[in-house]
């Protein structure tokens, strides 16, 4: 397991501040046996992983998967996310290429962007804009670099954005939304989220990857696969032509 004077320790420190000792008994729940299978399971994986094409084609790292105890989070929310696992490039190119709109007057966000992959594969699409959530500061400084060494050929958004920062606490920029989610966080923030998201005045169409709970239900459904959902608060679908 992780250093944990320096991982978990603190945050619990901070848990215990925040929610007392009950409120963070509860919390933990099952995690003190879940975490280390999780923490195994990962460097596992991570062992065994060969050179990723799409990270040595472009110049970067995204592939290497990171458990969430590796990480010094300093959010209240430290334990509600997710273990950083690199969403596949192809599900990511085919759920942005089924959004019906006219990619050049949204702004694209991803929520746990972690290392940036997503944000360089919209990249390939004409976006007016491309931001990355984090709220882990390794995976956030990972993405900067990345940025700063991305190559590609058939980049079509030049201005992409990493913020580091807990997603509750975002604030939605004005202006068409499409906001991307590749199972961040446990179902209670992602619902956080979705209220915000149905509270939103401006156009705004939601992927939701991976879709581990039903969190979207008050917005319109476009689309469902077993790999993503789409859904819109769009009463009239905007035409990409």
């Amino acid at each position: 397991m992780p250093a944990l004077y320096r991982t978990i320790l603190p945050r619990l420190k901070r848990s215990v501040q925040s929610h007392g000792v009950l409120g963070t008994l509860i919390l933990l729940g099952g995690a003190t046996f879940r975490l280390p299978r999780e923490y195994r399971d990962a460097k596992r994986l991570s062992s065994t992983r060969k050179p990723d094409p799409f990270d040595l084609e472009h110049n970067i790292e995204t592939s290497q998967r990171v458990h969430a105890s590796d990480l010094r989070v300093t959010s209240r929310n430290w334990m509600e996310g997710t273990n950083y696992d690199p969403t596949p490039v192809e599900l990511i190119q085919e759920a942005i290429a089924a959004l019906p709109i006219n990619a050049s007057e949204f702004t694209f966000i991803d929520f746990g962007s972690g290392k940036g992959r997503v944000l360089f594969v919209a990249s390939d699409f004409p976006f007016a804009r491309i931001v990355g959530i984090e709220y882990a500061p390794e995976l956030h400084q990972a993405a900067c670099r990345n940025i700063q060494s991305y190559r590609s050929d058939t980049r079509k958004c030049g201005r992409i954005e990493a913020i580091c920062q807990d997603m509750t606490t975002f604030h939605f920029p004005e202006g068409p939304l499409v906001l991307f989610f590749y199972n961040p966080a446990s179902e209670s923030v992602m619902r956080t989220i979705a209220a915000k998201i149905t509270a939103l005045s401006q156009a705004c169409w939601v992927v939701y990857a991976n879709p581990q709970c039903n969190v979207f239900g008050s917005l319109n459904t476009v689309r469902k696969t077993e790999k993503y959902a789409i859904y819109t608060n769009a009463t009239e679908l905007t035409d990409p032509s």
